[in-house]
C-alpha cells in the first residue's frame, strides 16, 4: 500500500466518457490514504456517536445508587474511547489531507501533459484562462471534495450505529430518525442542480476573465503602442461585470443551502428532543436515556452539517471535472496522442533523415547543405511555408523529406530530422543553463529544508532575476558546447550580465532579458539542437543593424554543411544565404536566385525581382528609386565587415 505517488512515476490516462468515470479514476489513483482515512473517520465518528450512552448509563447509575464502581468504569471506557478518538481524528485528518494533495496534484500533472500533447492545437480548442482556471482552482475544488467525502462516509456509518441504539431503547424514536434523516438529506440535495448550473456559468465568466487578463498583459506593450489600452479595458470591464452578477447569483443559491444547513437540522433535534421528552414523561424512558437521546440528536446534525458541505463540494467537483474532461478530449494537429506521449522518449532513439526537403503547397524545394532564405509579400505566408517544414499540422498540405512524406515517417523522426524555431523566443523562469539545454542541465544542487527556508525567507525585497532559492552548479559537463552556442548566437552580452553566469537566474518569460537578448538565447538553443535541417522564423527581428549583421555571418559558420532555412526580409541575412526562394500572395514559388541576382534582375525589370526588392525595401524602411538601386544593395555588402555592437531592439 503506497501512500505517496513515486517520482517521475508514468501517469495512466483516465477515462473521458463521464463525469463519474473520471471521479472514480481519480479516486483509486488515491486508493491507499483514502481507504486509512476513512477508517479513521468510522472510528472517530462512532466513537462521538456513542459517547451519549455512556454519559446517560452513568447518570442512571448514579441516580440509583451513587458513586460506584461502574460509574468509575464507564468513565475510564470513556477516556480510552477518547484517547482512540485523539488518534483516529489526527489520522483522518492527515490521510484525507494527503488524498486533497494527491488528487490535485495528479490532475495538474493531467493538465501539464495535455498541454504538452496538444502543443499549438490547444490554443485553437480552448482558451488559456479554462486551462489556468483548471489548475488554480478547479484542481483544489475536486481535491477538498474527496477529502470532505471521507467524513461523510464516517458520518454514514455512525448514522446506522445510533439508529440501531435508539431503535433498541425505543421503537418510535429509532423509526424518527431513520426516516428524518435522509428526508432532510434529500431536501438538501435539491439545490445541488441549480447550484451547479450557476457555479459553471460562473466559472465560465472567470475563464474568460482571466483570458482577457493574460491576452492583456502579453500585449501590453503592443496595446499601448496602437493605443488600444481603453478598448482592452472596456472589455475587461464588461467581463468582470459578468462575473460579478453570476458571482451573487450563485450566492444567492449558496445562501439558501446553507440556510437549509442550520434551519433543517434544528427542526430535526427539535422533533427528537420534543418525541424522547414525551416519552420521558410517560414513563417510557428514563432521565438517564432522555439524556442519551438528546446527545445522539445533538449529534446527528453534525452528520447532517457534514453531508451539506458534501453537496457544496461536490457540485464544485462537477463542474471542475466537465472542464478537465473538455481539456482531457483535445487533441494534437500533428501524430497521435500516444505519439506525443512519448515523444520525447522516442526522440533519443530516433535516426535523423537528410536529403531534399519538398513543399507541395508552394513547389519549393530546399537542398540539404545550403542555407535557404524564404521571402514573401505576406510575413504569413512564409511563415506558414515554415511551419509546414516541422510538421505542427498533419491536415496541412504534404512536405516531403528525401521522398518520404513527413505524416508517413513517424512523428519523432521527422521532428529529430527538421527543427523549426518559432519568431517568438520563449524562454521559462530558471537558469540560463536550463534555458538552453532544458532537461539536460543539471538538477540543483541537494539542500535541506532548514536551508530553503533560509532562502525563502531571504528572498523577501530581492529581484525577480535573484530568487534562486536552490544552489546550482557554477560549472557542470557540457557547458563548453553552451558557450559555444552562445558565441554563435552572439549572446555573450547575457552571460556576462548574470553574475552567476551559467548557473544565473532567467526570469518568467525572459523579461529580465531585453527583447534581442531573449532573441539570441532561443537562437542559441536552437543551434545547440544540431539537428540536420533548422528552420528559423524572423531569428534577428529584434536585433539591431550591427548585431544582426554579426549573427547572420555566425548562423552561416555554425550551419555550415546542414540544411537550414531562414524566414526572413532583411537585405543583412538575405545576402548571406546560398539562395533565395521568392513567395507570391498566392504561397507558389515565383523566383529563386541569391540576394544579389534578384537585385540585378530588379534593375533589368524582372517583374518577380521588382517584387522582391520591394519587400526588401519596406523591411529596411527606404524606397525604392527610379534606377532600380535600393537600398538592399547596398545593405547586401554589409555582412562583409564585423561592425561595431550596436543596441538590441
Amino acid at each position: 500500500m503506497r501512500f505517496l505517488p513515486v517520482p517521475d512515476a508514468p501517469l495512466a490516462t483516465p477515462p473521458t466518457r463521464s463525469t463519474r468515470a473520471v471521479l472514480a479514476w481519480l479516486l483509486r489513483r488515491a486508493a491507499a490514504p483514502f481507504a486509512v482515512a476513512c477508517a479513521a473517520s468510522i472510528v472517530a465518528n462512532v466513537i462521538q456517536a456513542i459517547v451519549p450512552a455512556f454519559l446517560g448509563a452513568a447518570l442512571d447509575s448514579g441516580i440509583e445508587h451513587g458513586l460506584t464502581p461502574r460509574i468509575w468504569a464507564l468513565a475510564l471506557g470513556l477516556l480510552a474511547l477518547f484517547c482512540v478518538y485523539a488518534v483516529g481524528d489526527t489520522a483522518l485528518s492527515y490521510f484525507s489531507t494527503l488524498v486533497r494533495l494527491r488528487i490535485s496534484f495528479d490532475i495538474d500533472r493531467l493538465v501539464g501533459r495535455q498541454a504538452t500533447i496538444t502543443g499549438a492545437a490547444l490554443s485553437h480548442q480552448t482558451s488559456s484562462g479554462e486551462v489556468s482556471s483548471i489548475v488554480a482552482s478547479d484542481s483544489d475544488s475536486i481535491g477538498t471534495f474527496f477529502q470532505r467525502a471521507v467524513p461523510v462516509i464516517g458520518a454514514a456509518v455512525s448514522f446506522a450505529v445510533v439508529a440501531v441504539l435508539m431503535l433498541r431503547t425505543s421503537p418510535l424514536l429509532g423509526t424518527i430518525v431513520i426516516i428524518g434523516m435522509p428526508l432532510t438529506a434529500w431536501i438538501v440535495t435539491l439545490v445541488i442542480k441549480p447550484l451547479q448550473s450557476r457555479q459553471s456559468r460562473q466559472r465560465e465568466a472567470q475563464s474568460e476573465v482571466t483570458t482577457i487578463t493574460t491576452d492583456t498583459v502579453a500585449g501590453l506593450r503592443i496595446l499601448r503602442g496602437i493605443g488600444g489600452e481603453e478598448v482592452f479595458a472596456d472589455r475587461y470591464r464588461r467581463a468582470s461585470q459578468e462575473l460579478r452578477r453570476r458571482g451573487v447569483q450563485v450566492a444567492g443559491t449558496q445562501s439558501i443551502l446553507m440556510s437549509l444547513q442550520v434551519l433543517l437540522p434544528g427542526l430535526f433535534v427539535a422533533a427528537v428532543v420534543w418525541a424522547a421528552a414525551r416519552l420521558a414523561i410517560e414513563g417510557e424512558i428514563t432521565a438517564g436515556e432522555l439524556v442519551t437521546f438528546y446527545g445522539y440528536t445533538a449529534y446527528l446534525s453534525w452528520p447532517l452539517m457534514v453531508f451539506s458541505f458534501s453537496v457544496q463540494e461536490y457540485t464544485r467537483a462537477v463542474v471542475g471535472v466537465r472542464r478537465l474532461r473538455r481539456l482531457l478530449e483535445t487533441t494534437p494537429a500533428a501524430g497521435t496522442a500516444a505519439e506525443r506521449q512519448r515523444l520525447e522518449r522516442d526522440m533519443r532513439s530516433a535516426e535523423p533523415v537528410t536529403g531534399m526537403i519538398h513543399d507541395t503547397a508552394s513547389g519549393a524545394s530546399f537542398a540539404p547543405g545550403l542555407m535557404t532564405a524564404i521571402v514573401a509579400p505576406n510575413p504569413d505566408v512564409s511563415a506558414a511555408l515554415a511551419t509546414r517544414l516541422g510538421r505542427f499540422d498533419d491536415g496541412a498540405s504534404p512536405v516531403t523529406l528525401d521522398g518520404v512524406d513527413l505524416r508517413e515517417m513517424g512523428l519523432a523522426r521527422a521532428r529529430a530530422s527538421i527543427v523549426v524555431a518559432g519568431a517568438e523566443a520563449q524562454l521559462f523562469t530558471g537558469t540560463l543553463r536550463q534555458a538552453l539545454s532544458g532537461r539536460d542541465a543539471p538538477d540543483p544542487i541537494p539542500v535541506g529544508p532548514a536551508e530553503l527556508a533560509r532562502a525563502e525567507a531571504r528572498r523577501a525585497g530581492v529581484a525577480d532575476v535573484d530568487q534562486q532559492v536552490r544552489p546550482q552548479p557554477r560549472q557542470a559537463d557540457g557547458d563548453d558546447r553552451l558557450l559555444a552556442a552562445l558565441e554563435a548566437a552572439d549572446a555573450n552580452d547575457v552571460l556576462t550580465s548574470l553574475d552567476g553566469g551559467l548557473a544565473g537566474m532567467i526570469t518568467e518569460k525572459g523579461l529580465s532579458l531585453s527583447g534581442g537578448q531573449r532573441q539570441r538565447v532561443a537562437l542559441a538553443r536552437a543551434l545547440l539542437t544540431e539537428a540536420p535541417a533548422l528552420v528559423l522564423i524572423s531569428p534577428t527581428s529584434a536585433l539591431d543593424s550591427h548585431t544582426e549583421a554579426r549573427v547572420a555571418q555566425r548562423i552561416r559558420a555554425a550551419r555550415a554543411g546542414r540544411t537550414t532555412v531562414v524566414v526572413t526580409e532583411s537585405p543583412l541575412v538575405l545576402a548571406v544565404c546560398d539562395e533565395v526562394v521568392l513567395l507570391g500572395e498566392d504561397g507558389r514559388e515565383r523566383a529563386r536566385a541569391t540576394h544579389r541576382e534578384l537585385l540585378a534582375r530588379a534593375g533589368a525589370g524582372d517583374e518577380p525581382a521588382l517584387a522582391y526588392r520591394r519587400i526588401v525595401a519596406r523591411a529596411t524602411g527606404s524606397e525604392d528609386g527610379p534606377d532600380g538601386d535600393d537600398s538592399g544593395a547596398g545593405s547586401a555588402a554589409a555582412p562583409a565587415a564585423e561592425p561595431t555592437r550596436g543596441v538590441d531592439r
